[in-house]
């Protein structure tokens, strides 16, 4: 009897694939056809699923995206901003590897791509919402501004965590940012 098989889920099964790979080879050094190789699949089945390399890119960062923002949303069960914000931080450091597999993917995606091209991309400004959105949700504050800048400081040490030579571990930079977070919300928005 033939296998049955979920299309939605094969898919969403072949972008946690090319997570890895993109993370470890960079996207501009991934062919189509190594990309189809590694995933065990014939180019046109990968091509049934994605109709080019940048849309399977577009799929994955919405995917990844949409996982992060449920952990975030799981995270955000603090009562106070201090606690949130804590959790933030513990959610940063129980899942490091895969936050800083993000930023190597993104690093190496910028460095091949016109700023223009991925500030107009429809796909990557609705990814940059949901993340401003989850900050937003996450430690319930309402300044957009300052979600934003969050996001910012946390891509700002995910970028460094891929760098050869470090001075302080991930640990410490997230400690460091909970501890500053939190003296920040103790004076601004304390309610």
């Amino acid at each position: 009897m033939p296998k049955i098989v979920d299309p939605e889920q094969y898919r969403k099964e072949l972008l946690h694939q090319c997570f890895d790979l993109f993370a470890d080879k960079g996207y501009a050094n991934v062919t189509t056809r190594q990309l189809s190789k590694a995933l065990g699949i014939s180019t046109g089945a990968m091509y049934h699923y994605f109709s080019s390399k940048q849309v399977l890119f577009e799929q994955l960062v919405e995917e990844v995206c949409f996982q992060d923002v449920q952990l975030f949303k799981m995270a955000a069960r603090g009562h106070t901003l201090s606690d949130r914000i804590e959790a933030l931080g513990n959610l940063l450091l129980e899942h490091e590897e895969h936050f800083v597999k993000q930023a190597t993917i993104w690093v190496d995606f910028y460095q091949h791509h016109a700023l223009v091209e991925i500030n107009e991309n429809p796909v990557f400004q609705q990814v940059d919402q949901r993340y401003q959105q989850a900050m937003i949700d996450l430690l319930g504050i309402s300044d957009l501004k300052l979600a934003r800048f969050i996001w910012t400081l946390i891509n700002g040490i995910l970028i460094e965590q891929t760098e050869e030579e470090d001075y302080l571990s991930f640990e410490d930079k997230i400690h460091l940012l909970v501890q500053m977070l939190t003296a920040y919300s103790e004076k601004h928005l304390a309610t």
